[in-house]
């Protein structure tokens, strides 16, 4: 059994799963209360679901980019709960993966070579990453070709020019703004609905590492050691 969370946005996000198959979600929108919700969310979502921790295998959480507060939050939480249940597995994954697992079918289904994956910094920007699909299933369903960056909304076009890509070759999934969109003709937009990092996603990327025996130690994608992913310094009010 597999208990993913994901609050590197605005929700906190929370499934269960077994052998890929989701038993429960939740999304929480957060306001400036995540600190104190975030323990007793997690107690009651496994109460609600009549088990305990002991009944966890493995714990999946999103370690970012995105909130400061959300990312250090969950991740001492994730934590805690890991000492006192060390019957667990634990793996942190990179959010902006979790969303490229999202549209993982669909580029696929589309015969396109790259994912692009996009969360929205809160400061006129993007945090961007871009993937190539994997078909070999003893893999990482799909690598990072380069590192998160943060990219401003009118240099989308310079990234993919930098990044040697055409319209036909990639998927984008993620943040869109009015901006943005504006920027995005042609180009192939994932129908997914849920366009931030979730919960879902991050934990099916968990279990497809765990269930396909995947080395996945240093890669960009998931960790064995829960840190935050940090690009950049915490803004000071």
């Amino acid at each position: 059994m597999i208990l993913s969370i994901e609050t590197s946005t605005s929700n906190l996000s929370l499934t269960l799963l077994i052998n890929n198959q989701v038993i429960k979600k939740v999304s929480i929108q957060i306001k400036n209360d995540l600190s104190e919700i975030i323990i007793p969310t997690i107690k009651k979502f496994i109460k609600d679901n009549s088990i305990t921790f002991l009944n966890i295998s493995l714990l999946v959480v999103g370690c970012g980019p995105g909130s400061f507060t959300g990312m250090r939050a969950v991740i001492s939480v994730a934590k805690g709960i890991y000492l006192s249940n060390k019957h667990m597995k634990i793996i942190g994954i990179n959010s902006l993966a979790g969303l490229a697992m999202s549209a993982l079918i669909e580029a696929k289904n589309i015969n396109v070579q790259y994912i692009i994956a996009s969360i929205d910094t809160k400061r006129d920007d993007l945090f961007l990453q871009l993937f190539r699909v994997n078909s070999n299933e003893k893999l990482l369903p799909f690598y990072a070709i380069n590192s998160v960056q943060p990219i401003k909304i009118e240099n989308f076009n310079d990234y993919i020019v930098e990044n040697k890509l055409v319209t036909e070759e990639f998927i984008f999934v993620g943040f869109i703004s009015k901006l943005l969109k504006n920027k995005l003709t042609n180009i192939k937009l994932s129908k997914e609905l849920i366009q931030t990092p979730n919960a879902l996603w991050v934990g099916k990327l968990g279990s497809y590492i765990v269930n396909n025996n995947i080395n996945y130690k240093n890669s960009k994608i998931a960790y064995d050691e829960l840190k935050p992913i940090y690009v950049r310094s915490a803004e000071i009010n």
